[in-house]
């Protein structure tokens, strides 16, 4: 019970009205996301707006919506497809020209490389 009384204290430590922004409280909470990672949510007629967070967190938030997306996409394609759609690995080389031995080499020199 207590510590659902230390969260619900926390998240309301987190909520700033825009008022209180244009009051000079702006600067400490810019500084608390930076240098504690802490997210504020701002309300404006005591209804949520927008929400204050590090730029870091922002930048994985949006990475993670890319992938997610990329995902969703890529399980579509894959449940749309037919084994037909496909090409093995031996046909593609045959395609391209290469062989295996070449393809080995290939391998062989990234792997120095990196």
């Amino acid at each position: 019970m207590l510590e659902k009384k230390m969260a619900l204290r926390n998240a309301l430590d987190h909520i700033i009205s825009v008022s209180e922004l244009g009051r000079g409280k702006a600067s400490k909470v810019i500084q608390n996301v930076e240098s504690n990672k802490e997210q504020y949510i701002v309300v404006k007629n005591n209804k949520p707006q927008a929400i204050i967070m590090s730029i870091e967190e922002y930048s994985d938030l949006q990475r993670l919506r890319e992938e997610y997306e990329l995902l969703k996409l890529a399980t579509q394609r894959v449940a749309e497809s037919n084994e037909a759609d496909y090409s093995t690995i031996d046909e593609v080389m045959k395609e391209f020209g290469i062989d295996e031995e070449e393809l080995d080499n290939s391998l062989k020199k990234q792997v120095l490389v990196e």
